[in-house]
């Protein structure tokens, strides 16, 4: 009894070129000649994925990341034929959280800057460039976003309730952009006026208005209103405020000049029934 033959043989054939249909066919020969060739089979070899591209991130001026990139540094075949880079992919997110951001660019773009990301948190990025085959190998880069002091103000109402003792006044947070962050604190500054007349706005500053030492008083995130108590009859103070976050204090508002009433006057308008 005669066993079948069912030995199969493997041949790897190289230096072939990258996305390109090759006919291949097999025949058996022994020493009278060959015998029949096979029927033919269409083969498509695969193309090339590029390498891991460069890739640099560093902080920008706000909470926000500047990314830059520069094509991979593979990038031929095994003929070393250039392979054309189609594209590029980024993504990025929080460090030990999934990549929930993901921004594709053409083969010409090289930078983008990730925006409103949160102050003095750590966050990854990953990039790969794309060929007609597919993503390649992919480069990432860890940061942690710096922590920086509120760029803006919080703004107080223009209406102060005036005694001739006390100011009360009420105020806005700085905006979410102008925090950078969450704010903790707010430091109110105050002082008696050189002059009883109000200046013109100086626009905000990084000090309390200079001449003499103002009073500071430290207040709690939570409080949006205060009043000021145990000032002179008939003065005109100043008074200023800036917000705080975990890097340090923003400018000061700008100066706001309010003259208390006279002693009689304030006497008066507290005897003043209200209906």
């Amino acid at each position: 009894m005669e066993e079948d033959d069912a030995t199969q043989y493997e041949l790897i054939l190289g230096d072939l070129k990258a996305e390109t249909l090759y006919s291949v066919s097999v025949a058996a020969y022994t020493t009278k000649g060959d015998g029949a060739h096979s029927k033919a089979k269409l083969v498509q070899t695969p193309g090339i994925v590029p390498g891991p591209p460069s890739l640099w991130v560093r902080s920008g001026s706000s909470p926000s990341v500047v990314v830059r990139w520069a094509p991979p540094l593979e990038c031929s075949d095994s003929r070393g034929a250039p392979v054309e880079i189609q594209g590029y992919r980024l993504q990025f997110g929080l460090k030990n959280s999934s990549l929930d951001t993901t921004v594709d660019f053409t083969n010409r773009e090289r930078n983008f800057t990730a925006r409103d990301l949160s102050p003095g948190s750590s966050y990854i990025f990953v990039l790969a460039a794309k060929s007609r085959a597919g993503y390649g190998d992919v480069v990432q880069q860890e940061i942690t976003v710096p922590m920086f002091p509120p760029v803006g103000y919080p703004k107080i109402s223009d209406f102060v309730n005036v005694t001739c003792c006390s100011l009360q006044l009420s105020w806005l947070p700085p905006t979410p952009e102008e925090s950078n962050g969450v704010i903790t604190e707010y430091t109110l500054a105050y002082k008696e006026a050189a002059h009883t007349q109000p200046s013109a706005d100086p626009g905000p500053s990084a000090f309390p208005t200079p001449f003499a030492p103002p009073r500071l008083i430290t207040l709690p995130a939570s409080e949006s209103s205060y009043t000021i108590l145990g000032l002179n009859h008939s003065k005109a103070y100043e008074v200023q405020l800036r917000a705080h976050n975990k890097a340090g204090p923003g400018p000061f508002s700008p100066l706001l000049v309010r003259l208390t009433l006279s002693l009689e006057t304030g006497l008066e308008k507290q005897r003043t029934p209200r209906f």
